[in-house]
Formats: structure tokens, C-alpha cells, sequence
């Protein structure tokens, strides 16, 4: 049915349908329904008439190669198109089809960049048009793990179109409150107000417009952070992930208030995880692929597998041809408590022949790769690996086990929550991360521009946990389970987000409780009133955030105590004193300290740890020059343990770095000979290495 003579014309072009297309629109209608009604020459040579007529309209050529393509002529339908394009380079209409035409033949990245070509060429006006093609590009761009840029589209689409109920349905499953994306990913970002105004003609209904604008003010007032910001964004809604991170780079590194600082460093976070930016992402998912040769042999594993606990959440579509599962590997437990946790070591897919697995950590999905192919021999082809973005539910992966079984609630709550801030806090904060320039967080926090990068990433981590925690069944409703608080990590690492407040102001701190204080908070703490077990916790968590001085501050005055019934070893504060003198070039000093252990443990510890302080007083020995005092120390030990073999090695490697080759080679040849007597081979090479080395040494 032919549009109102007064209605936008269908071709996208703005104009009105009488003015544009309706002198050859009765034509064009034929055209289709001949096509419908499988009369396929009638149509081409129907369409072929409205060229002719008409050949300098660039919408006859458009329609022309949407009916040849659809009668399966694509050249032909290239080459209409080209006659369009002659006649306007920015043929929306033109540009859209020829974006369908690669998708349908599996190019999305070029599907895209015509989308949004045509998304560009398009009347404001054409609102049906916008519409379609907007949805389009959200689509794509979802694919592409954009979600940024795919609510601007979708959101475009939803305002270009809003009677439509299925794209409202659509935006608001995707990016509502009931989404699973994370919240930096989904979140309705907006401009912040800039030091200067924009510039003239820059509100255009277009986002080309919009960045262009932003371009012009952040030349003109480089130094506005909000300036930066707002063009990072609006390079972000256009899918120009790598310009959209170096504006917001700039932005962060102007940006003088946490809250907004860690605004732009999450969004950064998220677009590092879209398609093409593997190489800046601390995110990826590594993937593995191996065809199935005997697909009887698989299942039959699978089975095995999923017997013998390996295999959760395994199910099949309802077509029969897609089998997907999580790998999972139960957690080793100290104490037997009928709570029993696994983590997720892949995520595994069986479709169209080919077994397909991926996970965040490189070694974890190839080692089951290697293991599946192991255990089927010749059923599976070798493994091929890949890496692609990151699914955001992936990113905290290694921090959640999940519940094989559970004797009680609380007690599989609390084995999760163990374990989520055992890696936030003892794994991750010393893992050196790409979004911090190789730094690790602990690090990152003393820095002035690091740390506000790293209170964009936690935030980024913390999103991302609320949309892939555990769930449970709650009466009728699902709920996340709590398994971590994140204002623990911001707090350890003295990052909290304060408005108003400067760097390292932190909260209040429940008291004693070690492992949660940041360096600032144990550097507070009055030695005078801490207790000797109270000191070796606090020096224990000093060491964790790297805060060597503050350890040795603790272990001195944990040394210096009277005898405590509560701690008897001081074993710990010694060595932490002998690695802080030895560390800062004083070995005597570290002696000293070695002695004293000695002599204390001996007095209060029934000289439990004389094997641990002989080591050290004969290397410290040794390394101050005694090395006839190093040479009596290391003997009497190894008269008191001969059956231990590492002590051969470490008596002949202290000789060795004092250049006393003929005490290395004695203790070396001692070592040779035990290792033969007990058949330890490790060992008997290891004192062959060493006896030659000493040789060269006495030449």
C-alpha cells in the first residue's frame, strides 16, 4: 500500500513521499508482488522499466538491487547500487542494503561500518528508517561485546520508533534493571558540563556532529577534564573503542574528583572488553576448539565426567544438537566441614561437530583441552586456541566457587566468601594489570594517576560480580548471593571514594581485624598496645601489601618482647629481621638477629626451630667471610638431619658465594655421596652442578 502523498518517503530521503517516490512507486509494489508470487523475470523486468524511466533516482537503483538480490543476483544487485552511488555517495537507502548484504554473507564488522554509514545518510525525518537501522547496529555491536555503543543505538532506535512495544521490550531487557550486564556496561551516561560552551551548529541530531563538536572544545580547552569525557563518550556510542579510550585517558588524567575519575576508569574497563581490543584488556577469554571425531567416545566421557562431579549445569537444546556444561574442579579443603566448594576451570560448548572450550585463564582451559584429548585418544582432533573478548560474567570467574555440596547455608555462604576475598585481596592485589601500566594495585594506590585508574577498575570488578555472583532461590524470586564487599579492598588498598575527601582518608575499621587495614591504617596503629599475636598478624598483613618498613617495624618490637605463652615462636619476626637487614645491605646486622633467634628459641621454644636458624646463621656466616664458622654450623646440621637433602646443596651454594671453593666442593661431594646411598637423583645432579662449579672456583 502506497504511503500518504504528505508522509516521509519510504526511501529514507526526507523528503515527501509525493515529491520523491510516488511517481514510480505503483511500479516498484508490482515489482515485489510479482516476486512474491514467484513471477521472478516479471519482477526484474518490471524494476528494469523504472530504471530506464527514471535513471537519475538514485531510490529506483536502490529498489532495482533489493529485487535482484533477492532473486539471488547479487553482481547484479553490486552493480545497481553502484549506479545509486554515482548518483549521491550518501544514498542511505544504499547504503543500508549493501550493509544487509554483508551481514548476510557473515561480514559484521563491514556490516556495521555500513550501518552506520547509512545511520549518518539519513534524514532526521526518516524515522522509520532510523529506526531499523539503529536497531541494526545495537545488534551488531552487542555482538561485537559493545554494550555502550549498542544502548546509544538501541536507545536512538527506541526514540526514532516509540510505538513500537517490541523494541521497548527489547531495550529494557537488555539495559532495564533486571539486566545481567554489569552496571558500568548498561548504565544511561550522560554529558558533563564543560568549562566552555560548544560550539556553534554542534547540536545536529547526529553523534558525527556531537564528536565533532567535542573535538573543536578539547583543542580549544585541553586542560577541562569534563571536555575529554564527553568526547571519550560519544566516541564510545560510535563503537570508536580505541579514540574513545585515549579521550577518556586524558579526562582521568586531568580529573580532580574520585567519583568522576572512577566513572571514566570503569567505562574505560568496559570497552576493553569489546571485540579488537584483546591486546589492552586484562580481560580475554582464551578458547579452545578441537572437532569431534567419534562423537559415541565424547559422550561416553561426558558421561564419566559428569559422574564424577566434573560437570555442572549440563544440558542440551531442544533441537538435540547443542550440548553445553561447566567444568568445574572441587577446591581442596584442610577440614572436613560437609560443605565442599569447585571452581570453574571452563565453560564448554558441543555444537556442529566441533568441541569448544573457553575461559578467562590461558592454563586452566588448555589444561582440560589436553586432558579431554588425552582421555579419548583419536575421538577429538588436536586443540586449536584462540582468544576473543571477555564475556563480562567471566571477569570475576576466579573468584567464585560454587556449592557442590553444603551441609548448611551459612556454612556453604561462608566457605564463599572465604574464598572470593582470599583472590580480591591475596591474589589480585599483586597481580600487575594492563589498565594500571603494568603495575599491580597494591602499587598502583600510592600512585596520584594509578590510583584513580584503579578506582574505575574496582568499580568495574564490582559491577561485574553483582551480575555473575551465585544465585538462590528466595520463595518465588532468584537473588545474588553476597559474597563479597568490595569497600574491604578499596579500604586495604586506602582508595575508598569520598566526596570531598583526598586520597587515603579512610573509614572506620573494625578493630584488630588485620587483613582488611591498608598500610595507612597499620602505619596508625600503636605498637605499645598491640600483643605479641596481635604484632605477628600485623606484620603478616604488612608483608602482604608490600610494606617491607612497616613488617620490620612490627617483627622488632615483637622480637623485643618478654616471653608470651599466647606466641612462643618467634621464628616469624626474626626471619622478617634478618630479610629486612640482609634486604638493606647489612648482613652483620642480620647475624645479630640470627643469633638472638637462636638463642630465644632454645630458651622458650624448646628449640624448635634450631634447624631454620642454623640455615641462616651459616649462610650470614659465610656472607660476612667466616667461612670456617659458616663450614662448623652447616656440618653440625647436617650430622643432625644427613638424611635431608637440601641441606647439601645450600652448605655448598654458601661456600660458593663466600669463594671458598674447597669447603663447596667437601659439602658438595658429601652430597653426592648421600644422594647415590639414597638413590635420590635430583639430588646427585644437582651436587654434580655444584661440585663443578666449585672446581672452577679453586683454579
Amino acid at each position: 500500500m502506497a504511503p500518504n502523498p504528505y508522509d516521509n518517503c519510504p526511501c529514507g530521503s526526507g523528503k515527501k513521499f509525493k515529491f520523491c517516490c510516488q511517481q514510480y512507486f505503483p511500479q516498484i509494489e508490482l515489482a515485489l508482488e510479482q516476486q512474491q508470487k514467484g513471477q521472478h523475470e516479471a519482477a526484474v523486468k518490471t524494476m528494469k522499466g523504472v530504471t530506464d524511466a527514471h535513471p537519475d533516482y538514485p531510490p529506483a537503483w536502490g529498489y532495482y538491487a533489493q529485487v535482484l538480490y533477492n532473486e539471488g543476483k547479487p553482481d547484479e544487485a553490486e552493480a545497481a547500487l553502484d549506479k545509486a552511488f554515482e548518483l549521491n555517495p550518501q544514498f542511505g537507502m544504499g547504503l543500508l542494503l549493501r550493509g544487509l548484504f554483508r551481514q548476510n554473507e557473515g561480514e559484521m564488522i563491514g556490516a556495521l561500518l555500513l550501518f552506520r554509514k547509512a545511520e549518518e545518510a539519513f534524514d532526521v525525518q526518516a524515522t522509520d528508517q532510523l529506526a531499523h537501522v539503529n536497531e541494526l547496529i545495537a545488534r551488531n555491536e552487542l555482538m561485537l561485546n559493545r554494550p555502550v555503543a549498542s544502548r546509544a543505538a538501541l536507545e536512538r532506535a527506541v526514540n526514532s520508533s516509540p510505538g513500537d512495544a517490541d523494541l521497548k521490550e527489547q531495550y529494557d531487557a537488555l539495559f532495564g534493571p533486571h539486566s545481567r550486564l554489569p552496571f558500568c556496561a548498561r548504565k544511561k551516561y550522560s554529558f558533563r558540563a564543560t568549562l566552555r560552551p560548544l560550539p556553534a551548529g554542534a547540536d545536529t541530531g547526529k553523534l558525527s556532529g556531537a564528536r565533532k563538536a567535542y573535538e573543536q572544545l578539547t583543542t580549544d580547552a585541553p586542560n577541562d577534564p569534563a571536555g575529554w569525557f564527553n568526547l571519550g563518550l560519544v566516541r564510545a556510542w560510535l563503537g570508536e573503542q580505541p579514540a574513545a579510550l585515549e579521550a577518556l585517558s586524558k579526562s582521568i588524567e586531568l580529573e580532580m574528583d574520585d567519583s568522576r575519575a572512577e566513572e571514566a576508569a570503569a567505562l574505560a574497563e568496559v570497552l576493553k572488553c569489546g571485540q579488537g581490543m584483546e591486546n589492552d584488556s586484562d580481560y580475554v577469554e582464551h578458547r579452545v576448539f578441537m572437532p569431534v571425531r567419534d562423537p559415541e567416545a565424547v559422550v561416553g566421557l561426558l558421561q564419566v565426567m559428569g559422574q564424577g562431579g566434573q560437570l555442572v549445569a549440563a544440558q542440551t537444546d531442544e533441537s538435540g544438537q547443542v550440548f553445553s556444561a561447566i567444568v568445574v574442579e572441587e577446591l581442596p579443603s584442610l577440614l572436613e566441614t560437609g560443605t565442599r566448594l569447585a571452581r570453574v576451570v571452563a565453560n564448554m560448548s558441543i555444537a556442529g561437530g566441533v568441541l569448544r572450550l573457553w575461559h578467562p585463564v590461558k592454563e586452566s582451559v588448555e589444561k582440560v583441552g589436553l586432558e579431554i584429548r588425552d582421555r579419548v585418544n583419536l575421538a577429538v582432533g588436536e586443540p586449536v586456541t584462540g582468544i576473543g573478548p571477555a564475556n563480562f560474567g567471566d571477569v570475576t570467574i576466579e573468584a567464585i566457587a560454587y556449592p557442590v555440596r553444603a551441609a548448611e547455608i551459612e556454612s556453604a555462604q561462608t566457605k564463599l566468601k572465604e574464598n572470593a576475598r582470599h583472590f580480591f585481596e591475596d591474589v589480585w592485589t599483586h597481580r600487575p594489570l594492563r589498565a594500571l601500566g603494568g603495575s599491580a594495585p597494591i602499587d598502583a594506590a600510592g600512585s596520584k594517576l594509578l590510583r584513580k585508574k584503579l578506582l574505575g577498575v574496582i568499580r568495574f570488578l564490582e559491577d561485574c560480580m553483582a551480575g555473575s555472583a551465585p544465585r538462590r532461590q528466595v520463595g518465588d524470586k532468584i537473588e545474588a548471593i553476597d559474597i563479597y564487599e568490595f569497600s574491604q579492598l578499596r579500604h586495604k588498598l586506602g582508595v575508598e571514594v569520598k566526596e570531598g575527601a583526598g586520597p587515603g582518608e579512610a573509614g572506620a575499621v573494625p578493630k584488630l581485624d588485620f587483613p582488611a587495614m591498608s598500610a595507612a591504617d597499620l602505619a596508625g596503629l600503636s605498637l605499645e598496645q598491640l600483643t605479641v599475636p596481635d604484632l605477628a598478624d600485623a606484620m603478616r598483613a604488612a608483608l602482604k601489601l608490600d610494606a617491607r618498613e612497616l613488617a620490620v617495624a612490627f617483627a622488632k618490637t615483637g622480637a623485643a618482647r618478654p616471653f608470651d605463652p599466647a606466641l612462643p615462636d618467634r621464628y616469624p619476626f626474626y626471619f622478617a629481621l634478618i630479610t629486612g637487614a640482609n634486604a638493606s645491605g647489612d648482613p652483620a646486622a642480620a647475624l645479630v638477629f640470627a643469633r638472638e633467634g637462636a638463642a630465644y628459641d632454645a630458651e622458650h621454644n624448646g628449640g624448635k626451630r634450631a634447624t631454620e636458624f642454623a640455615v641462616r646463621t651459616g649462610e650470614l656466616l659465610a656472607k660476612t667471610g667466616d667461612a670456617e664458622g659458616g663450614e662448623k654450623v652447616f656440618n653440625d646440621l647436617i650430622e643432625r638431619t644427613p638424611d635431608e637433602p637440601k641441606y647439601y646443596v645450600t652448605a655448598t651454594e654458601a661456600m660458593l658465594r663466600a669463594k671458598a671453593g674447597a669447603k663447596a666442593l667437601s659439602f658438595a661431594e658429601k652430597g653426592i655421596a648421600k644422594a647415590r646411598s639414597m638413590g635420590n637423583r635430583d639430588l646427585e645432579g644437582a651436587c654434580l652442578e655444584l661440585a663443578e662449579a666449585a672446581r672452577k672456583q679453586m683454579k
